[in-house]
């Protein structure tokens, strides 16, 4: 049976110093869900424009349906400058607004195995309002990744985030984060209470760890590779988590298995999954 997922959120043109590349976390988990042998559809909105173009190619070769990638007549593409330090890790400019900030959102909402999305659509009440109404119809797994990017979330992000969520993947700052707003411990298992069946929480080059409602947590260390760009890891480890928990739901294995795929994209440049042939895609 093929699992079908559903990802909600930005499409955007990532800048660097030396190139420009498709990206966005969203498109990422996509991506690399389609790698996994999904049938992964986007929900995002580009402009009419080259970048636009250049999207809906990236999102074709890797094979992820972009019939539900609008077009924006006036607002254009979004961008992200990317300052990467010298260990890798990037910091973000993201513009607005942008074209993504006006999601409408497919009605109905197709059938799908899992939805993926997280807190930047939020910034909008458009794209929010349809994340809101597409996670009230969804039938399948919602998995909600933190993704908290200065000044482009607030409180109902986050409270909208938990609370519409069955799987939370968070990194340990944004745990911090989240459970000062929420007024909880800091344990993560206390997120549990407030909606999601698991809680994730990442660790860097420490690992990470998987937590159930029941009291259950898994661990995994961090594994050792040359930190080349650490953009687009946290998605894959996503996508990871999501094809583990919906195909078998052994949070032993998938969480092996997410850790593997996320130690593949830091070793390399780009966010992308590496096309059939070999090569990093970096969509220059």
């Amino acid at each position: 049976m093929t699992l079908r997922s559903i990802s909600f959120g930005e499409a955007l043109i990532d800048e660097f110093d030396d190139r420009r590349v498709v990206a966005g976390a969203p498109l990422h988990v996509a991506a690399h869900l389609a790698s996994l042998h999904w049938d992964s559809a986007l929900v995002s909105r580009v402009g009419d424009d080259a970048d636009g173009a250049r999207v809906r190619r990236t999102l074709r070769d890797h094979h992820v349906d972009d019939r539900f990638v609008e077009t924006d007549p006036d607002l254009p593409t979004g961008t992200v400058t990317v300052n990467v330090d010298g260990e890798g890790v990037p910091t973000f400019t993201i513009d607005r607004p942008v074209a993504w900030d006006a999601i409408v959102g497919p009605d109905p909402v197709p059938n799908h195995d899992a939805v993926c999305f997280g807190t930047l659509p939020m910034r909008d009440p458009r794209a929010r309002g349809a994340l809101e109404r597409l996670l009230a119809s969804s039938t399948g797994l919602r998995a909600g990744d933190a993704n908290l990017r200065d000044p482009h979330w607030d409180g109902e992000a986050i409270e909208l985030l938990v609370g519409s969520s069955d799987l939370l993947k968070l990194s340990d700052t944004e745990l911090s984060t989240v459970s000062d707003h929420l007024d909880t411990t800091g344990d993560p298992g206390d997120l549990t209470l407030l909606g999601p069946e698991w809680v994730c929480v990442t660790r860097g080059a420490e690992g990470a760890e998987l937590h159930h409602r029941s009291g259950g947590s898994w661990s995994v260390p961090g594994h050792a590779v040359t930190v080349v760009d650490t953009v687009g890891a946290g998605d894959a480890f996503l996508a990871g988590l999501v094809d583990g928990l919906v195909r078998n739901g052994d949070p032993e294995a998938t969480l092996v298995a997410a850790s593997m795929l996320a130690a593949t994209v830091v070793a390399r440049r780009g966010g992308l999954p590496v096309e059939p042939g070999g090569a990093p895609a970096t969509s220059q």
